[in-house]
Parts: C-alpha cells; sequence; structure tokens
C-alpha cells in the first residue's frame, strides 16, 4: 500500500494511487450533469461508503478509502486517464484535509497527521472548517450516531463530485487549481449553508497563505 506521503520513486512521480488499479475505458466521452443535491453514486454505494468511512482507523487506511471512492466516482470515464493520474495525488491530499477537520471521527483516528501544502491538504483543512460548522449546523438536531453517519454521507457526495467534475479539467490546467475548484464548487453544491456563507467566492475560491497557514477568503 502506498500513501500520498510515500517517498518511493513511483510514489514521487506523481500517481500516489496506482495501487488501486483504477480501470479507464480508452475511447469515446464521459458525461456528468449532477444537479444541486443529487449524489454520484447510488444510495447503496452511498451508504457502503459511509460505513466505510466511519471504520478508517488510520492514514492508510484513508488513503484506501479514497482509492476505492475514486474508483466507483470514475467508473466509466474515458478518455481521461492521463488527466486522472494528473489529479488523484492532489484531490486526495485536499480530502484527506478536508476529512481530517471536518469529520470528527476521522480526525481522531488520523491523529497526528500534518498538512502537506504540497498533496493539498493544507487547502483541505482550511476548507474543512467551514464544512465542519455547515455540517453541524444541518445535523445538530441527530443522534450522535445518525449524525456522524450523515456527515459520513455527505463527505462521500462531496468527495465523488469533486472526484468528477476535476476530471473533466482541460489536459493543459493545473492540477492542483483543477482540484481546488472542484472541491470548493463541490462542497458548495452539497453543503447549501456553505454556499451562502461563502458568497461570491466562486466555484474556484479565493485563498491566501499567512505563515505556514492556508486561509480561505469568505468562508
Amino acid at each position: 500500500m502506498h500513501t500520498m506521503t510515500c517517498q518511493c520513486p513511483g510514489c514521487r512521480g506523481g500517481n500516489a494511487f496506482e495501487a488501486f488499479e483504477f480501470g479507464y475505458e480508452a475511447e469515446g466521452e464521459a458525461s456528468f450533469g449532477l444537479r444541486d443535491g443529487e449524489s454520484p453514486f447510488s444510495e447503496a454505494e452511498e451508504n457502503e461508503l459511509a460505513l466505510e468511512l466511519l471504520s478508517v482507523a488510520s492514514e492508510e487506511e484513508l488513503d484506501q478509502f479514497l482509492g476505492k471512492l475514486f474508483k466507483g466516482a470514475w467508473k466509466g470515464i474515458r478518455k481521461v486517464g492521463s488527466a486522472v493520474g494528473k489529479i488523484a495525488k492532489p484531490l486526495g491530499g485536499v480530502l484527506k484535509g478536508l476529512a481530517k477537520k471536518a469529520l470528527p471521527f476521522v480526525g481522531g483516528a488520523l491523529g497526528s497527521f500534518i498538512p502537506i501544502p504540497g498533496v493539498g491538504t493544507a487547502v483541505g483543512t482550511a476548507l474543512g472548517s467551514a464544512v465542519s460548522s455547515a455540517l453541524e449546523a444541518e445535523f445538530s438536531g441527530l443522534e450522535a450516531e445518525e449524525q456522524e453517519f450523515e456527515m459520513a454521507k455527505r463527505f462521500v457526495r462531496i468527495a465523488g463530485t469533486a472526484a468528477q467534475q476535476a476530471a473533466q479539467a482541460s489536459p493543459g490546467a493545473d492540477p492542483q487549481a483543477a482540484v481546488r475548484s472542484a472541491v470548493m464548487g463541490a462542497a458548495k453544491r452539497h453543503l447549501p449553508q456553505l454556499g451562502r456563507a461563502a458568497g461570491g467566492m466562486g466555484d474556484s475560491g479565493r485563498w491566501v497563505r499567512r505563515g505556514d497557514q492556508i486561509v480561505i477568503v469568505g468562508v
């Protein structure tokens, strides 16, 4: 198993998720037209992924979970194999940072996990604060176990949508920028309260570096 912090030659080459062996079809076009709030997964798939996320107990298990989620989100994608290879690592990084900050049950499992700006985890962690507040506000009236399950489902929905959107970036697009735009857009799509709080920030978001921290402007 190769994690995003692995220093083996293959991972340093930019694709930390090679071990998951995504299968892409060689020809044709993919089209994703999700409406606001619509999940990229079936209800059964979303529930299964949410339960698996709830059982994550380490960074390595989170890597494995994200690999499975990406494989499901990109199932049937055509003519984008090279693009997916470029975005897998930064997308995984942003989502790890987001999960660490927004999902208490994942944050506890990751313990002293430190965001790594080079793979997008710092951006995900910064956005995670806003996502955490939105999730807590939406599911505050539920019992603890039900609340965690609904939070996990919403994360799965956001992550899957972000994966599909990032995969549609133009071949020459900067992977980091494409991933930031995709994750921000997916979060606002599936968390209306976050979208209202973000105001006119736009799907690409605005963020600045302050010392060793990434700050999302307007969230």
